[in-house]
């Protein structure tokens, strides 16, 4: 009777084992001898995760934002194997979601719908808060500065009679924070403009802010003037103005890219580059859309070439001093992540087009699509690429994995 026990319990622990759910191994993915996939892992077993913007890598980890919803979050993976090290969550911050993030030393800058706040990424530790959302702003894109100032536009008032526009600075460490510019409605319309960048100016010896400005931001498209303006912050006077475009302005997401005394930034279908000591436009190049483009993709500005994405399915490659196309892609990534990436050992762009939900890798030289990596699970990529020079790795992530790779040229 004791033995029949001993194998009626045997073979229900067997069937008990066989029941047991066995861990779902990783898809099966065909290497590309381009894209070599190193880790990917998922970032969260409920859910995809679609609120994340601008992943940004510090030392050992990879971060990345949490879910629309989510209290502000932070989850950082480690870089070699892809295990989540730790994760941040900030019940303390108010409002949801980190709307985007960019580092600063060991300094990660964030905003979501109510606040601009600072994490010490070595103690993992909120720095400062700043709630402009309970003084009745409406936020705006951050964006850091060649200063090491960070910027903030914001609206006060948004959709009423009394709304003014706002540009304000952040020192990154301690949170002091000042406004440096304003335009209030007037007759003209609504006012919107371009995070800024910074221009010294030689003749006044100060940094002056240099932006997009949009009049009547909110009105016709075919209305829709467009000025590069220079400001000086510390009396918040505009200095000059300098007409870009009469109408379908753009080229709001971004600052102007600042490089030897000229600004390069986009409006309707062109780019430009604006000389700024002359106050006049160098040159622009037209791209026969018929809609107005710029809005999404800061252009990279490397070794005397400009790569721009139009918005469009275009890529493209100009000189930096005529304004001459040196190639196009028309096929190159539609709606490219907010940062392309050279890859300087190899001259490669490598970006995350939105649009083709793919990392997208050229030859930074011809413009020809190397490889395109369309998914991973049946997720598409969504966020920028980073790079870790000391791994020669870069990092995205899908909807639902965090990823690791490595980028190898056809010889």
């Amino acid at each position: 009777m004791k033995r029949m026990n001993i194998i009626t319990t045997l073979i229900l622990a067997s069937l008990f084992w066989a029941c047991e759910k066995p861990d779902a191994p990783l898809p099966k993915v065909e290497q590309d001898t381009v894209f070599e996939l190193i880790w990917a892992t998922r970032m969260d077993f409920e859910k995809e995760i679609v609120g994340t913007d601008n992943t940004q890598h510090y030392k050992d980890w990879l971060l990345v934002g949490g879910d629309l919803g989510f209290p502000p979050t932070i989850m950082a993976f480690n870089k070699d194997n892809g295990e989540k090290d730790w994760e941040l969550i900030l019940h303390q911050v108010d409002g949801k979601n980190i709307h985007n993030m960019i580092l600063y030393n060991n300094i990660l800058l964030a905003k979501n719908g109510y606040s601009v706040f600072a994490i010490n990424l070595d103690t993992k530790e909120l720095l400062w808060e700043e709630n402009l959302k309970v003084i009745g702003m409406r936020l705006g894109r951050i964006s850091l500065a060649s200063n090491g100032k960070l910027y903030l536009n914001a609206d006060f008032a948004f959709g009423t009679s009394g709304q003014v526009l706002h540009i304000y600075e952040f020192d990154p460490y301690s949170g002091e924070n000042r406004t440096v510019y304003g335009a209030a409605l007037d007759s003209t319309g609504v006012y919107s403009c371009s995070p800024p960048a910074i221009w010294f100016d030689e003749e006044l010896n100060k940094d002056l802010l240099v932006f997009n400005l949009y009049p009547d931001a909110f009105g016709p498209p075919q209305d829709g003037a467009q000025y590069l303006i220079g400001v000086e912050p510390d009396t918040k006077q505009e200095l000059w103005r300098i007409p870009i475009v009469d109408q379908f302005s753009s080229g709001g997401g971004h600052p102007p890219v600042i490089i030897d005394n000229h600004a390069i930034t986009g409006g309707w279908d062109m780019i430009f580059s604006i000389d700024l000591l002359t106050k006049s436009i160098a040159w622009d190049t037209k791209f026969d859309y018929s809609t107005a483009v710029w809005g999404k993709t800061q252009r990279l500005v490397i070794d005397g070439k400009v790569y721009a994405n139009s918005g469009q399915e275009d890529v493209a490659c100009l000189d930096l001093e005529t304004g001459d196309f040196i190639w196009r892609n028309p096929s190159g990534g539609p709606n490219c992540t907010d940062n392309m990436l050279y890859y300087e050992k190899e001259d490669l762009l490598v970006f995350t087009s939105w649009g083709y939900g793919s990392v997208m890798i050229l030859d930074a030289f011809t413009g020809e699509t190397i490889h395109k990596e369309h998914n991973y699970d049946n997720s598409q990529y969504t966020t920028d690429v980073v790079y870790d020079k000391d791994r020669d790795m870069f990092f995205t992530n899908t909807y639902k994995h965090a990823i690791g790779f490595k980028v190898h040229k056809p010889k």
